[in-house]
């Protein structure tokens, strides 16, 4: 049974399954952005940051 798997196809899930997470992940980020509240987006944006 275990002859029957091809296995230059069966570890092409690997790239699949981590480009399909990382995806999520950055949709998540631009979503939560885009739904940011004006005041959280002005405390953000008036961080104090080192200069260098």
């Amino acid at each position: 049974m275990l002859s029957r798997i091809i296995y230059e196809d069966w570890q092409l899930i690997f790239p699949v399954v981590a480009l399909a997470v990382a995806s999520l992940v950055y949709v998540a980020a631009a979503w939560r952005a885009t739904k940011m509240k004006p005041a959280q987006i002005d405390r953000l944006a008036n961080l104090p940051f080192e200069k260098e």
